[in-house]
């Protein structure tokens, strides 16, 4: 859009917080900015609230679904959300710095979300989805169908590399303690894309409904991920401006509306 840049900085420092990463998946692109002048006419904005455990074996990780779009409830600064989203990131250098993207992750695209979320959780950032949207993607979808789906895919050649994504994802899940109890994994460098200490992972996990042992998350967490979780949140903020002391949240998310999940069983005949 026009002027994004100066809108996104703005957006970033109306959080008040040193530690903001403004992240989502972007809106899709078809109709959202005006040709003549370059300015979003697509007024809702995505947020961070929905995931779901994904894959089987050593490939099982928690996989950032489809998120939904409204108007921002919250006028005049981003609202707090749980998740990271590769999509779209943007925060003060010192992120990238403190959470690198792991170079021993070969062939996986699902799951670095996670990966990078919890990692950037324990070295203190909170996550944000900003007011406005200042950029938009080219989604496989209405016009852009037929031209998207002519791009080729990493994953084309995995053939060519068969067993190194599941190695991959033994490392990615064992760094952030979503591994097997007791499974090995590659560790080189491990100090340098592990965890950070001001946090705790389990922290995470209970304040945000990850059942890591069964491998289940807590559904619905959406409906909480908005004016609620800012009116609780919010106030556990420095003062210095280096971003929100969990030890003053003690909230655990609870599925308000739970269904027994069923897994998928053949029917006998």
């Amino acid at each position: 859009t026009k002027d994004w840049d100066d809108d996104l900085v703005g957006q970033w420092e109306s959080a008040n917080n040193e530690m903001a990463v403004a992240t989502t998946y972007p809106s899709d692109l078809s109709g959202a900015i005006n040709p003549a002048t370059h300015a979003s006419q697509h007024f809702l904005r995505p947020i961070m609230c929905k995931t779901d455990y994904e894959g089987n074996g050593y490939n099982k990780h928690l996989r950032h679904g489809q998120q939904p779009e409204a108007r921002p409830v919250t006028k005049g600064e981003p609202m707090l959300e749980p998740f990271w989203a590769a999509g779209f990131s943007f925060a003060r250098g010192h992120f990238v710095v403190q959470v690198p993207y792991d170079q021993f992750l070969p062939m996986v695209f699902q799951g670095e979300e996670i990966n990078i979320g919890l990692r950037g959780f324990t070295f203190g950032y909170d996550y944000y989805a900003i007011e406005r949207s200042v950029c938009f993607h080219m989604y496989a979808i209405k016009e852009n169908k037929a031209k998207r789906k002519k791009v080729k895919l990493f994953w084309e050649n995995s053939n060519e590399y068969k067993g190194v994504a599941m190695q991959a994802m033994k490392r990615l899940n064992g760094i952030i303690g979503m591994g097997r109890p007791g499974e090995d994994y590659y560790r080189e460098d491990e100090h340098k894309y592990g965890m950070g200490k001001i946090r705790k992972t389990e922290k995470y996990f209970k304040t945000f409904g990850i059942h890591v042992d069964t491998q289940v998350v807590e559904d619905n967490l959406c409906q909480f991920v908005s004016r609620s979780m800012m009116k609780i949140f919010k106030p556990a903020l420095r003062s210095n401006r280096m971003g929100l002391d969990y030890d003053k949240i003690d909230y655990v998310y609870k599925n308000p509306n739970p269904v027994k999940k069923t897994t998928n069983a053949k029917k006998k005949t």
